[in-house]
């Protein structure tokens, strides 16, 4: 694996999150899936690599994408 497949993987992770906020409230939860299976793809490829810190930053940022979805969005459109 390389930092470009480490770095695509964020973006699709990022792209998941911020569609988050763009979806109806009951479509959240998809994305909530998306952004996480793609941040872990993407923490496994950066261990693969080498990358530890990377892997270390996009742990926590999966972190804090995992807070903001159940303070803000689990539940939402029942």
């Amino acid at each position: 694996m390389s930092a470009e497949r480490v770095a695509d993987l964020e973006r699709q992770a990022e792209a998941a999150y911020t569609a988050m906020y763009e979806v109806e409230a009951y479509a959240a939860k998809d994305c909530y899936d998306d952004a996480r299976m793609f941040f872990r793809q993407a923490m496994e490829a950066a261990r693969d690599a080498g990358l530890d810190k990377d892997a270390d930053r996009l742990e926590q940022r999966l972190e804090h994408v995992r807070s903001v979805y159940f303070e803000q969005f689990r539940g939402a459109g029942r």
